[in-house]
């Protein structure tokens, strides 16, 4: 059975986390598991290609240590950007640190046992992926690191 997260609106795109355990995962899925919900908003993804590429995910600003935060403004400036340079990052995102773009850092916590959350996914609206979601929002899953059966936050930033 598919996670929901809390609170989604039926009207809206619907999130849905599939878990499977590593030691199961023996094989390449020939056909994904289909989606509790039907292409009738447009909501679903196009089959495509992903290429994986690391790279180094830096803390949001007030984070950084000091010495760090003349470069990160020299950067800002350079690129134009609103000030979150270093986490807003083209592309789909596993893991590593939510963007701020919009708001002050916060942390989200589980509804299951008040454990902070950490970021699981992110969707970035950008021109060079050619992914735009709603109104150039990047949607992000956060999860329960102590418990992945504790209900997931789906947050639109």
């Amino acid at each position: 059975m598919p996670q929901r997260a809390l609170g989604q609106a039926d009207a809206s795109p619907v999130l849905e986390l599939r878990w499977r355990r590593a030691a199961d995962a023996t094989s390449r899925l020939t056909s994904p598991p289909p989606p509790s919900r039907y292409d009738e908003d447009c909501y679903l993804p196009r089959a495509c290609a992903v290429t994986a590429e690391h790279v180094t995910d830096l803390p949001f600003r007030e984070e950084l240590p000091a010495q760090l935060r003349p470069r990160l403004e020299e950067l800002v400036r350079a690129t134009g950007d609103g000030g979150d340079a270093i986490t807003r990052l083209a592309g789909w995102k596993l893991g590593g640190r939510p963007t701020w773009h919009l708001s002050h850092p916060a942390v989200f916590s589980c509804g299951g046992c008040g454990t902070a959350m950490t970021l699981l996914f992110t969707v970035a609206s950008d021109d060079e992926t050619g992914v735009v979601v709603g109104r150039w929002g990047e949607p992000r899953v956060f999860t329960c690191p102590a418990d992945h059966r504790h209900p997931f936050r789906a947050d639109l930033h």
